[in-house]
């Protein structure tokens, strides 16, 4: 029982036992009265008829008498009237007829009248000639009474009923301070370190202060903590002139695309240079050549818009590298035009003159067709396309590729693409594989990643191939719905605690149409819903971070969790860690391939631990492929783990 109710149940419980004694001490006045009453009227009617029958008795004159007893009994409320002669015979009674009341026999037992019989003599002078006795009836007492104490009750009850209305709003308002503090504790505990209005009670304004006080203290703990992790990455990852990334965070990435196993199936690698860099800072300058710069690098950003998983960084001096994953040879060669249209329009000086005859792109492509090539030969075949358009003079593009058997995108084109995946639509022909998760320190475990294939030509297509055409052709919600459906009816039927982790594009998040399908799952599956983890990507979170945290917070009404995936993969700041209600978060594999053998990334995911554990929030690896990356890990204090190395995908989890 809340404080507030058990205020409330108090101060009507005293309320009441004061109306109850009220009522109590009203009912017994108006009963004493009564009851006084009673006894006086008998003894009026005793000695009026001791008067009026004087002569009939001396006479007796037994029709007199009669007519004087009726007149008397007829008048008044008695129970009986009996006359005796002076010898104690009865010479004439009256008594009452049993009449049906409305009055309760509880109430009677509870509310006795005592009633007296009143006697008086006949006489005359010295002469006695006879006695009578009169009885009251107490019944219509008893009625006047049961209809006082009905009314007393009625009033009661409707005056307890507005006591209640008022003591339940004085009561809240009062109160709310308290509610608000309770509310703020509930938020601090889930990362939202909110203030609130200070209370009049100077009591409570005391405490609101404090609790106020440490919200703010603990938002900047956080916040500090975070910036300093995020400007410890940025000085070690980025590239403090342009904020792209440096050459050594480019290749971490770069490295993790290019894996055998878990890597994209095909990739371009395009490298820009600007020709004769060195004479135009000598003749403009230093700060014109750091805002060329700054001007190349803000274009090359702008490519996001159509690639979230690029990769882009400053390499050395004037060269730029650009990484886009997961992309068809076709749209390779798009990006690269535009990207050279885009660059070529930019001014130089100023606007003086414009940088057509200054830029040279390269650009390297692979993909399943070929073996996944090394990191090393993809660069140095993306530079040696940049030397051949360098040789070449102004204005040239160059593509190379690792094999030149390549058609369209090694598989299909376009047109093949639509329809082979209209064709997975509408046969629902997904199919789900479950790669376990590793928690550190459990032995087994029933958490499984949901991965997508399709099936083409008696092999799986990984969704690393077949997602980038899915949001070309902006059908992600589709897929994000059967994905989940399919796993969501596994997971009735399983037997044991089974708990899956689902990616889901962040198109579909950020579409409010998904949001509420995706609300009613939830709400129709309470049991199963618990037992979900929507996995986004961190890139998500930075396009629109409100959305996100408004969804996770509907979400956790009904037990469905989201979680962060490839953490560290895009720049930004992760402040909004404290607000946003997830489960765990991702590190990306670019900062957990041979994290043994890199120091800088073993103190970014140590800093990152430290800020996540304090907020409740569970941080996991992933592509974890080597035995000295899971003993690092696990001695850094990660909570988990998933890669090859724990196990590969399965048809059904265990």
């Amino acid at each position: 029982m809340t404080l507030f109710q058990r205020l409330v149940v108090m101060t009507m419980a005293i309320l009441f036992l004061a109306l109850a004694g009220n009522i109590s001490s009203g009912v017994w006045s108006v009963k004493e009265h009564l009851n006084r009453q009673l006894n006086i009227n008998a003894e009026d009617a005793a000695r009026s008829l001791a008067i009026s029958m004087n002569t009939a008795l001396r006479e007796n004159d037994q029709a007199s008498l009669e007519t004087l007893l009726n007149a008397m009994f007829d008048g008044g409320d008695y129970q009986s009237i009996r006359v005796f002669s002076v010898n104690g015979r009865l010479l004439i009674e009256k008594k009452s007829e049993a009449i049906m009341s409305d009055v309760p026999s509880w109430f009677k037992s509870l509310i006795e009248f005592k009633s007296v019989t009143a006697e008086s003599e006949v006489t005359d002078g010295w002469q006695q000639y006879g006695r009578i006795f009169v009885e009251p009836n107490s019944e219509k007492s008893y009625g006047k009474l049961w209809s006082i104490t009905s009314k007393m009750v009625v009033w009661v009850v409707l005056l307890m009923g507005a006591a209640l209305i008022m003591i339940i709003f004085f009561m809240k308002t009062l109160l709310k301070p308290l509610s608000d503090m309770e509310h703020q504790a509930n938020a601090i505990s889930n990362r939202d370190f909110q203030t609130i209005p200070l209370p009049k009670a100077r009591e409570l304004r005391r405490v609101v202060m404090v609790m106020n006080g440490m919200a703010e203290k603990l938002s900047k703990l956080f916040s500090d903590q975070a910036e300093m992790t995020e400007q410890l990455r940025e000085m070690s990852f980025r590239d403090s002139l342009t904020g792209l990334s440096n050459r050594r965070d480019f290749v971490a990435h770069f490295k993790s695309y290019l894996d055998p196993r878990q890597g994209s199936k095909s990739g371009a690698m395009i490298l820009v240079g600007i020709r004769a860099f060195d004479k135009f800072n000598q003749e403009h300058g230093t700060t014109k050549g750091d805002e060329l710069l700054v001007q190349l690098s803000n274009q090359i950003k702008v490519m996001r818009r159509d690639h979230s998983k690029i990769i882009t960084a400053r390499l050395k001096g004037a060269e730029f590298g650009i990484f886009i994953p997961d992309v068809s040879r076709e749209h390779a060669l798009q990006a690269l035009k535009k990207l050279f249209k885009d660059l070529s329009m930019l001014p130089a000086v100023h606007g003086k003159s414009d940088m057509s005859d200054k830029l040279h792109l390269g650009l390297a492509y692979y993909s399943e067709t070929s073996k996944i090539p090394s990191t090393g030969d993809l660069i140095s075949l993306a530079d040696q396309a940049l030397r051949r358009a360098q040789g070449r003079g102004r204005n040239t593009v160059i593509m190379l590729s690792t094999s030149e058997a390549i058609e369209s995108d090694g598989v299909m084109g376009d047109q093949a693409w639509r329809g082979y995946l209209e064709k997975v639509l509408e046969r629902r022909a997904v199919k789900l594989l479950y790669q376990p998760v590793k928690h550190f320190g459990v032995a087994s475990t029933s958490d499984y990643e949901v991965l997508a294939r399709t099936d083409y030509k008696d092999s799986l297509v990984t969704a690393s191939l077949f997602w980038p055409m899915v949001e070309r052709y902006q059908w992600t919600e589709q897929f994000d719905q059967l994905i989940i459906t399919k796993a969501m009816s596994l997971m009735v039927s399983q037997t044991h605690d089974l708990r899956l982790t689902i990616n889901v594009s962040p198109k579909s998040l950020l579409s409010k149409k998904f949001a509420d399908w995706l609300l009613k799952v939830a709400q129709e599956n309470p049991a199963v819903s618990k037992r979900v983890i929507l996995e986004v990507s961190e890139y998500a979170l930075h396009q629109d971070a409100e959305s996100i945290i408004a969804l996770s917070q509907s979400l956790s009404a009904y037990g469905m969790k989201l979680a962060i995936d490839h953490f560290g993969a895009s720049s930004g700041t992760f402040s909004y860690l404290n607000r946003v209600q997830v489960d765990h978060l991702k590190v990306d594999r670019s900062y957990i391939r041979d994290v043994h053998l890199s120091k800088d990334n073993q103190f970014y995911i140590r800093s990152l631990i430290q800020i996540a554990h304090n907020l409740d929030i569970k941080v996991y690896a992933e592509g974890v492929e080597k035995d000295e990356e899971y003993e690092v890990l696990k001695a850094l204090g990660l909570d988990g783990a998933i890669g090859y190395l724990f196990g590969k995908p399965l048809a059904e989890p265990h």
